[in-house]
C-alpha cells in the first residue's frame, strides 16, 4: 500500500508544478498575444516558425489551452481516484464515474490539443509533409489508448460493483 501513497504524492506535485508553468505560459501568452509580439519567443507549430499573431493562430492557443485545461484535469480526477482506493473505496459509483471522466477528459484533451495542430500546421503552411513515428506518452495515439482505457475500467468498475452489490444482499 505504500506505492500507493507514493503515487498521490507524485500526482500532487505534478498538479502543483504543472499549475504554477500554465500561469506563466499563459501570462507570457496573452501578453503576446495582447501586444501582438511574439517575436522574442521561439514559437513555433508543426515545424514552422510563428512570426506574426493572427486569428487561426489566437483560436489555435485558445483550443490547445483547453486541451491542457482538460488533462490537467484528467490528472486532478486520478488524484482523487488514487485518495478513493487510498480509503478502500474501489467499487463504488464515485469510483465508477471518476475513471470516466479522466477517460472522457483525456479523449478531450488528445483531440483538442492534437487536431488543431496538425489542421494549421497543413493551413498555415504549403509545405505538406507526412511523418511516421514510433508510439511514444507525448504521442495523441498513446493519450487516445489511454483514453479509452480509462473508459472500459469504468464499464468494469460498473460491473464489479452491481456484483458486488448482488453479493452483499444474498446473505
Amino acid at each position: 500500500m505504500k506505492k500507493i501513497y507514493q503515487l498521490k504524492s507524485l500526482l500532487d506535485l505534478v498538479i502543483v508544478f504543472s499549475m504554477i508553468i500554465i500561469g506563466f505560459t499563459l501570462i507570457g501568452l496573452l501578453y503576446g498575444l495582447l501586444t501582438g509580439n511574439l517575436s522574442k519567443w521561439d514559437f513555433s507549430i508543426q515545424g514552422q516558425k510563428i512570426h506574426t499573431v493572427d486569428a487561426a493562430l489566437g483560436i489555435l492557443i485558445i483550443l490547445i489551452a483547453i486541451g491542457y485545461g482538460f488533462f490537467m484535469y484528467s490528472i486532478f480526477q486520478l488524484k482523487k481516484l488514487v485518495t478513493l482506493f487510498i480509503k478502500k473505496e474501489f467499487f463504488t459509483d464515485l469510483s465508477v464515474k471518476t475513471l470516466k471522466a479522466i477517460g472522457v477528459t483525456m479523449l478531450g484533451s488528445s483531440l483538442l490539443i492534437a487536431i488543431p495542430n496538425y489542421l494549421y500546421g497543413i493551413f498555415g503552411n504549403a509545405d505538406f509533409k507526412i511523418t511516421i513515428a514510433s508510439l511514444s506518452p507525448a504521442s495523441m495515439i498513446f493519450t487516445f489508448i489511454m483514453a479509452l482505457f480509462f473508459i472500459i475500467l469504468s464499464s468494469i468498475f460498473k460491473e464489479a460493483k452491481i456484483i458486488k452489490d448482488e453479493n452483499e444482499l444474498t446473505i
